[in-house]
């Protein structure tokens, strides 16, 4: 057994935690000390073996809590109370709720690893700064890489290149919009191809499509992005095209699937108005930083373009660094389980070797 293997609390154990739990769960440099969700969380102070996270799964899929998980653990009301106990060396974060109260406790004994964007999105933009001053005053990694891009780790890229300065960032930071933008100018309705992003084996899009459709996970993206430029944006200031009615922003989830068929017919005249100008209507994202204008929303834009080649989930990003002769374009996945995985296991790597020294 390799001598002093990471310890991990994983909070979040949907799709992506599972998908995370199953690719680690015979490394072994790593060592799963405590799995929480909404109904709690469970610790172990000697770490869980391949058999309990098998059975957690299994529990989880069956749409269980992790407070019913019958073997032998501790159980604490949340995973703020069981970071004292479990001593891990990295909180992986994989939820989509607001979970900036347990990063910035995390950070006083552990390092992160997140691919969850409202810590870092939903709060103004003196909060973001602290979390981050937080980690460095501690020592920690504060690994954001997977927050846009999945395993493509589009921050990387735009702290990279963007070491002079950063003019614009635009493209598609969706893979679920991208899909559906995709699924659209072949000729599917909006609704449908919404309802196949949903699904296995795809699984892109967030629990509510409406946080897609709506522009929330989109703009959250290019926020991060814009903030690690040093703009000091807020998500007040991204311009989102709102085609969602009132009517349906109220319903519970599955009311709002069955009654998406409602903006098929508009969706279909955005189509067809957009071919006929040799053109196709793409859900895109653009930051101009020099200006400081955001904006999220569906454009023409002519056949043939780079972007309206993506495929699938793909992500589309198209960086203009300060100074450079032409911009830098990045496409590939950047969506669903695996490719999200990938990313948050590059950055449980970066927290091995710093513990390791």
């Amino acid at each position: 057994m390799v001598e002093n293997r990471v310890r991990i609390a994983l909070l979040g154990v949907g799709n992506v935690g599972r998908e995370l739990v199953r690719r680690t769960w015979e490394n072994p440099d790593f060592l799963y000390v405590a799995l929480g969700d909404t109904s709690g969380t469970i610790t172990k102070e000697k770490g869980f073996t391949r058999r309990e996270l098998q059975g957690i799964i299994e529990l989880k899929e069956s749409n269980g809590g992790l407070r019913d998980y019958g073997d032998e653990h501790v159980c604490h009301e949340d995973m703020i109370g069981a970071l004292g106990e479990c001593n891990p060396d990295v909180l992986a974060d994989v939820t989509a709720s607001q979970t900036y109260d347990v990063l910035w406790e995390a950070l006083e004994g552990s390092h992160v690893v997140t691919s969850n964007k409202i810590p870092l999105a939903d709060v103004s933009y003196d909060e973001y700064g602290r979390l981050w001053s937080r980690a460095r005053e501690f020592g920690r990694v504060l690994d954001i890489g997977t927050t846009a891009g999945a395993g493509l780790r589009i921050p990387d890229l735009v702290s990279g290149v963007g070491s002079d300065g950063i003019e614009s960032l635009a493209g598609c930071l969706s893979g679920t919009m991208n899909y559906v933008s995709c699924r659209m100018n072949e000729g599917r309705s909006l609704s449908t191809a919404v309802r196949e992003a949903m699904k296995p084996p795809r699984n892109y899009s967030e629990p509510d499509p409406r946080v897609d459709l709506g522009g929330d996970d989109f703009s959250r993206k290019l926020v991060i992005l814009a903030r690690l430029c040093g703009m000091g944006v807020e998500r007040s200031m991204v311009e989102v095209e709102d085609f969602i009615p009132d009517h349906l922003k109220e319903l519970p989830v599955e009311a709002f699937v069955e009654r998406m068929h409602e903006l098929d017919p508009e969706f279909h005249r955005r189509i067809q108005k957009a071919n006929s100008r040799g053109c196709v209507c793409w859900y895109l994202g653009r930051a101009d930083l020099v200006n400081e204008s955001y904006t999220v929303g569906f454009e023409e834009i002519p056949m043939g373009d780079p972007i309206s080649r993506a495929k699938e989930s793909d992500n589309v990003v198209t960086v203009s660094p300060r100074g450079w002769r032409r911009p830098v374009t990045v496409i590939g996945p950047g969506s669903g389980p695996p490719e999200t995985v990938t990313g948050l296991i590059s950055g449980l790597f970066r927290v091995r070797d710093v513990v390791r020294g």
